[in-house]
């Protein structure tokens, strides 16, 4: 029952792949990297790999973290 989750989640992983390209507005290419990582990190536990999952999870949040930061200090339209 495992692997149609994980055909799920693949192809999930790969429609946000291209949707990052759709948008032109920083903040929600961020938050899309943000749930790129939560699913990523769901795929490592699905394949039992739970420390890799908890880094994914980890360094995720801590990097969509540091760019919302940066994307409300430079703007949210690039130039």
């Amino acid at each position: 029952m495992v692997e149609p989750l994980l055909y799920i989640l693949l192809l999930s992983l790969l429609v946000i792949t291209v949707s990052v390209f759709v948008f032109e507005d920083l903040i929600y290419i961020v938050i899309i990297f943000g749930v790129y990582s939560s699913i990523m990190a769901l795929v490592w536990q699905q394949l039992n790999a739970p420390d890799i999952a908890i880094t994914e999870a980890a360094v995720g949040i801590a990097t969509t973290v540091l760019m919302i930061a940066v994307v409300s200090r430079v703007g949210r339209r690039p130039h």
